[in-house]
């Protein structure tokens, strides 16, 4: 989970149905008549939501297809009682996957584990596991995260050593980064917590990114000879944070990116603070 910036405004798109379905007489029902009835208006919305996210989960970082979306409410749409139209506040609004329930996938002949893995109901992350609980003050908004430093700290195999297979890619609490960001550690883990960012099919899928990465890394080491120098192992993985952290030609993000972030660390950091910050 990374820090995600949010739209400004209202898609023009949007507020005819404003109008005609005001705050004032808000009804539980609006959001499926939004949904379903203005079909245009909503895939305006989560493209713009999706943009401004550079394509990724505002959750679990996964990146987000066709099949594979939905607009998610960090304060549940259920809540009508407030004066806060809680159903239709930009600011509530984030692009998200449909957190392991979109079975499709579980059906092909290559099914995608990291979308979907049985059993579904233990592997259900992101707003799916969060559901319709109020947690406005207990977790994360993903937009109140801060830019640096990364919250997160991942499980990693050490060199020759072994972890528990499910384990490995599990998100921890960075407690020195809280502590430097004046966020309570408390708070982060109620947020890995709550949107289950901890299940099997999270953790493998970062797996997944962790020994890609180690894997390239060690063709990087390979073709610089025997007995690299510090320097020019520094060199590469220099080299590699910039490739891997990239916005790609189309303003999207690679999967995962707080994942890649973490394992270049320090490197990373370096990297970020060069750019314009606008994928972060």
């Amino acid at each position: 989970m990374k820090k995600v910036k949010q739209i400004d405004t209202v898609p023009a798109s949007l507020q005819p149905f404003l109008k005609a379905y005001p705050p004032e007489t808000r009804d539980k029902r609006d959001w499926n008549t939004f949904k379903n009835e203005e079909y245009e208006a909503y895939s305006e919305l989560i493209q713009a939501l999706t943009d401004i996210q550079h394509g990724l989960c505002a959750y679990c970082e996964i990146n987000i297809i066709e099949n594979d979306y939905k607009i998610e409410h960090f304060h549940p749409k259920s809540d009508i009682s407030s004066e806060t139209d809680w159903m239709f506040e930009i600011t509530n609004l984030f692009a998200a996957c449909k957190g392991g329930t979109q079975t499709n996938g579980a059906k092909t002949r290559h099914p995608d584990q990291s979308r979907c893995l049985p059993p579904i109901k233990k592997n259900r992350s992101c707003g799916e596991a969060k559901d319709d609980n109020v947690m406005d003050e207990d977790i994360l908004k993903p937009s109140d995260l801060p830019i640096s430093p990364a919250l997160f700290s991942i499980t990693q195999k050490p060199q020759g050593g072994i972890v528990n297979k499910v384990k490995e890619g599990a998100l921890k609490v960075n407690e020195n980064a809280c502590l430097q960001a004046g966020i309570d550690p408390k708070k982060v883990e109620a947020t890995i917590d709550t949107f289950n960012l901890n299940c099997d099919r999270l953790c493998l899928a970062r797996k997944t990114v962790l020994e890609k990465l180690e894997e390239d890394f060690e063709l990087e080491l390979a073709d610089l000879g025997e007995n690299p120098s510090d320097n020019q192992i520094k060199s590469v993985l220099e080299k590699m944070a910039k490739y891997n952290l990239a916005v790609n030609q189309d303003g999207t993000l690679p999967a995962f990116f707080s994942t890649i972030r973490i394992y270049f660390l320090p490197y990373a950091e370096s990297v970020l603070a060069q750019s314009p910050q606008n994928g972060i």
